[in-house]
């Protein structure tokens, strides 16, 4: 037998130390392969976690000032930090919305118990509410969930978030104009915005909007404006603000708060995708609100990776269109 196999049948010495030579070459490479496969899983794994989904809102109007509503994905462009950064997702109007108004309801605002159109005697907050009721509801309702509270010496919420435009019109022909008390530049408009914040971080809709109706800032809030431009930068509330205050500041009798009040709230609205409207004059609250509702329907949402850092800072934002002579509006930064 010996002779027909030899040294190659394995019967020898030779024989047994070429088959646990092969054996541990063979063991040899396959740990090698499990640490290289091992390796790329985790390299792997750490990519994906360190990519983190994002969302922007963002509103497009032509040279004529006509909102866009037929966008493409591929007409959108994104850059952070002057990077281009790719546009994974766009959804226009149906993204899911939570809407807080916050209306400030004291003598600055309601200046008589009753108004009497006829006599030429009507609050501000009443010719809000007729704004509010004139169809402004049913639309936000179809795409999300509004709550709506007042505000003077203490925030009262008048409905709660709702999807049902039936409970917040019976709220808001129920309020009753505050004509009573003293204004001493004590309504803390900033301590409003921040409540409103908190409200809507607790939300679950992927769209957040503030809207605050107001006569003008006070100084508190005046002084802290940078305070409450970081809280705005960091977190993803639009805020749109509509002040009634006269259009025009300049001249003798101001006070503060008309002194200040344009560069606040414009400064403020710019850390988000917001507007601040100037509308102290009957004529101006109309226009308003038609460009408001215009923006909160015609709003554009789009969704990217990024790769945060080993700290967190503030990424410039620039988003643009693939239309000749439109303007957009967005936030400035994006903290990652």
């Amino acid at each position: 037998m010996s002779s027909r196999t030899g040294i190659v049948s394995g019967d020898g010495p030779q024989g047994r130390i070429s088959r646990r030579l092969g054996f541990l070459d063979r063991t040899r490479k396959r740990i090698a392969a499990g640490l290289c496969f091992g390796t790329v899983a985790l390299l792997t794994a750490g990519v994906c976690q360190a990519r983190e989904v994002r969302f922007l809102t963002f509103s497009a109007v032509n040279r004529y000032g006509i909102f866009l509503r037929d966008l493409e994905q591929n007409e959108v462009q994104l850059k952070l930090d002057g990077k281009k950064v790719d546009v994974g997702y766009l959804s226009s109007g149906g993204t899911d919305t939570a809407v807080a108004i916050f209306l400030e309801n004291s003598p600055r605002t309601a200046e008589n118990s009753v108004s009497i159109p006829q006599y030429g005697q009507i609050n501000l907050i009443d010719r809000v509410r007729y704004e509010l009721l004139d169809d402004f509801f049913p639309p936000l309702c179809r795409i999300g969930h509004v709550m709506l509270a007042e505000f003077f010496e203490q925030i009262h919420i008048l409905r709660d978030f709702t999807d049902d435009e039936s409970y917040l019109l019976d709220a808001l022909n129920k309020l009753q104009p505050h004509a009573n008390g003293v204004v001493l530049d004590q309504i803390r408009v900033g301590r409003v915005i921040g409540r409103g914040v908190d409200i809507l971080k607790a939300r679950p809709e992927r769209r957040k909007v503030l809207f605050l109706v107001t006569r003008t800032v006070d100084r508190e809030s005046a002084r802290n404006l940078e305070e409450y431009e970081l809280m705005l930068r960091n977190t993803g509330v639009d805020v749109f603000v509509l002040s009634l205050a006269p259009r025009f500041m300049s001249g003798p009798g101001r006070s503060f708060g008309e002194r200040v009040n344009t560069y606040f709230f414009e400064n403020l609205v710019k850390e988000t995708a917001g507007r601040a409207y100037l509308a102290g004059e009957y004529k101006f609250i109309e226009d308003a609100f038609t460009d408001l509702k215009g923006r909160l329907l015609n709003t554009y949402t789009i969704g990217f990776y990024v790769e945060p850092g080993p700290k967190v800072k503030d990424h410039e934002v620039e988003i643009r269109v693939s239309r000749e002579k439109c303007r957009v509006t967005c936030r400035k930064y994006l903290v990652y």
